[in-house]
């Protein structure tokens, strides 16, 4: 092979690594919206107004996790005298560390949103069913609010009759009565 086959060969392998993408291949069971509802201490459409980011020690390693304060707008299911909540949610940065949770819900600061929470063992409100149990609300063309897929949604299994088949494009109107129906 002389100089110019060798030149071209590279040109090429170049070229090929330039133009691949990326490929993110996480995958989760699907939850129905009974089982999300039953799982969960509360349901509500919530705003996050602040969070922060610190290291804990979850499952026997360090991570780094965000706690976001959520102002309780409309609560559908579970304690309704609250009007504000402090949620838990993996990954973050602090400082010029970050770490990436595939997965998990990602609450956006005021973005208004409905969300599914549950308790974990140590007490603490998390995200039910992590990116399942997360749908940013967003207004359409008529200004009707309706529900979208959260950013972080893994591949689901078994996803035909999932909660995020049932609440995702729904108007936030409809998907409450879906909820309070999924609670008998």
């Amino acid at each position: 092979m002389d100089r110019r086959q060798s030149l071209g060969l590279m040109g090429i392998f170049a070229a090929t690594l330039a133009s691949a993408n990326v490929a993110h291949a996480t995958t989760a069971r699907a939850v129905s919206l009974p089982d999300l509802v039953r799982r969960s201490t509360r349901v509500a459409r919530a705003t996050a107004l602040d969070s922060f980011a610190r290291s804990e020690d979850i499952g026997g390693a360090r991570h780094i996790v965000t706690y976001s304060r959520m102002r309780i707008d409309d609560s559908i299911h579970g304690p309704s005298g609250d009007s504000e909540t402090l949620v838990r949610t993996l990954g973050g940065r602090v400082a010029d560390l970050g770490e990436i949770v595939h997965g998990e819900a990602e609450l956006v600061l005021h973005e208004t949103c409905l969300v599914f929470l549950m308790i974990d063992p140590n007490g603490v409100e998390v995200v039910t069913g992590m990116a399942q149990g997360h749908y940013p609300i967003t207004i359409d063309g008529a200004g009707t609010p309706r529900l979208r897929l959260s950013r972080n949604m893994p591949q689901l299994v078994g996803g035909a009759t999932s909660a995020v088949a049932q609440l995702t494009g729904k108007p936030f109107t409809e998907a409450r009565a879906l909820i309070l129906g999924a609670r008998r």
